[in-house]
């Protein structure tokens, strides 16, 4: 059972032959009286202290979940994006290694034609080179035929 002020104020002692002083008991039981109330006074105070730092570490055990659930979801994006970034970067590389070889497909069928061109090129010259000689030979041949028909008419009057 608890004592409280109250019950200490009120609390009476039988008379007895040679009991105590009754002064001096009535001056015990106020000091108590009061010494019990400044404990409980005391113990009230630091009760609602107490609770008070329980509600403020309350706070920050929370503050602290939600900053790791936060760190721990900011780590996991910042993986899923490095890996993003990975698999992008390669999907380019890919791709610029493609056009790459695309590009050297084409630049060869370019040089091929070019080469196809420079032969028909030559081709063309050469046979206009040997169309022209014939023509000049055949021109040489009857301007040696008219020279020699002069001659010979020449000769005859």
């Amino acid at each position: 059972m608890s004592i409280t002020p109250i019950d200490i104020l009120h609390i009476e002692f039988k008379p007895s032959f040679r009991g105590y002083n009754k002064s001096q008991v009535d001056e015990f039981v106020k000091s108590a009286r009061l010494a019990l109330e400044d404990a409980l006074k005391d113990k009230n105070e630091l009760q609602r202290k107490v609770d008070m730092l329980q509600e403020e570490v309350d706070q920050v055990k929370a503050i602290k979940a939600a900053l790791t659930d936060a760190l721990t979801v900011a780590q996991k994006s910042a993986d899923e994006v490095r890996a993003n970034a990975h698999k992008q970067a390669e999907l380019i590389l890919k791709e610029a290694e493609q056009a790459r070889l695309q590009m050297n497909v084409d630049a060869q069928k370019e040089a091929e034609k070019h080469r196809a061109d420079a032969e028909l090129v030559q081709a063309t010259r050469d046979r206009f080179e040997t169309e022209f000689r014939n023509m000049l030979k055949a021109y040489l041949e009857w301007l040696d035929r008219c020279s020699s028909d002069q001659e010979q008419a020449s000769e005859v009057a």
